[in-house]
């Protein structure tokens, strides 16, 4: 008999973790749009706070050199004046007090572009030429100008700021500061890092949740399937119960193919016996044993999702009552066949103790589907009544419901 289908089914759980799955997926994807966002807006602040600060120390450079002076500065010699020594160590002290890498200044001689001061220590030489980047050449249109990574000469790559040297009106040259671009490849290293280690905890924390998930839904289909079992299955034998015997009959006689089959109503004959004289344990091992019998008796097959065929089932339905379900069943004389072999087997079994000390027995009444009816309440019923003829008729052994027991005859039909 197949499953209920409501529920937490094996279908249901891969549904709900491909959606968790999906669900974790779009927010790892959020979180990392989101960090990756964060980090760029956080590069641009710090891109333009270095601009900011490379400007500013280039206009306060720029207020420690005499613009009519270093309007006469021509050659190397000016280093021995005094007051360009006085420039140049205030240059110096001021770049390593906001720490920048070098504060120099350029002006143009002819076609080119000569340094005039230098806080270089390891290469103190002056009016050597030097080729101009975008930001030297905006400062010397007049304009500040700063640029993130703007230099990349023979002393390294750096983070440029420049100011322009006005004097009567003119601009007669740039003050320039440098700063290595370490400060900001570092800070993106460190967001790239805090990044990563943020989408890996993301993935460590979802993977995590993932598991709980999904062995949550495994111990819930398990226990689904423990109480599913609980309500369609008998507690002591272990045998359908007969809220799985109704279900598997509607599902036979519902069924477009209607395949005919034989319903055995079996009682235990003075099982009242055992319970007295032996105790209620003697009494439920007894129940396990004959359920034991009935299941291998017919070969059935006991399965919330059997294979395909014909399945044959017993159920127990009451204290000592149990139900037969023999498919490919159609007439009375392969019924009474049936029903004889199993009272046969049962005389050959390993209940020998029970039936020789307490002379249990088997009373089976039998009725066929559609032969008697296809209504599976009034099968059973049918059964029912054949087997209480088999009781009334000595015990230990069975009938085959006739319409003649419903109208009070007594047939003698085996």
């Amino acid at each position: 008999m197949n499953s209920n289908n409501s529920g937490l089914t094996r279908r249901n759980r891969r549904y709900i973790l491909v959606y968790a799955l999906v669900f974790f997926m779009f927010i790892l994807a959020v979180a990392a749009f989101l960090t990756v966002k964060n980090s760029i807006n956080l590069q641009s602040i710090i891109a333009e706070s270095v601009k900011s600060q490379l400007i500013s120390t280039s206009i306060a450079a720029r207020e420690m050199i005499d613009p009519e002076a270093f309007s006469h500065y021509d050659n190397e010699a000016v280093s021995g004046q005094q007051a360009y020594q006085e420039t140049l160590a205030k240059l110096r002290i001021l770049a390593e007090n906001v720490g920048v890498k070098y504060i120099y200044a350029l002006k143009k001689q002819g076609e080119q572009y000569v340094f005039v001061f230098d806080t270089d220590l390891e290469d103190p030489a002056i009016f050597l030429p030097y080729g101009l980047s975008p930001v030297h050449v905006a400062a010397f249109a007049g304009q500040p100008s700063a640029d993130i990574m703007n230099v990349d000469d023979a002393y390294g790559s750096f983070n440029t700021g420049a100011v322009p040297i006005f004097y009567r009106g003119e601009v007669i040259g740039i003050v320039c500061t440098d700063i290595e671009d370490e400060y900001i490849e570092m800070s993106r290293q460190t967001a790239l890092r805090n990044s990563l280690m943020l989408i890996l905890t993301l993935l460590v924390t979802m993977g995590v949740m993932f598991y709980c998930i999904r062995k949550l839904l495994k111990r819930i289909y398990k226990m689904q399937n423990r109480l599913r079992r609980q309500a369609l299955y008998d507690n002591i034998t272990g045998l359908p119960n007969r809220q799985y015997l109704m279900n598997h009959l509607a599902e036979l006689t519902a069924a477009p193919e209607k395949i005919p089959f034989a319903l055995l109503f079996v009682d235990l004959d003075n099982f009242k016996k055992v319970n007295d004289n032996a105790g209620h344990d003697a009494g439920d091992e007894l129940l396990r044993s004959i359920a034991v019998y009935l299941r291998s008796a017919l070969n059935n097959t006991m399965s919330f999702r059997p294979s395909a065929g014909r399945l044959n089932i017993a159920a127990r339905v009451g204290g000592d009552e149990f139900v037969q379900v023999v498919q490919g069943v159609d007439t009375a004389e392969k019924a009474a066949e049936t029903a004889q072999r199993l009272l046969d087997g049962f005389r050959a079994s390993k209940l020998s103790r029970y039936i020789d000390k307490f002379n249990v027995g088997l009373s089976i009444g039998v009725a066929l589907c559609p032969h008697d009816t296809e209504n599976y309440h009034v099968l059973i019923k049918y059964a029912d009544i054949a087997m209480y003829h088999a009781k009334h008729g000595g015990k230990n052994q069975f009938r085959i419901y006739t319409d003649e027991m419903v109208q009070g005859k007594s047939p003698d039909k085996q």
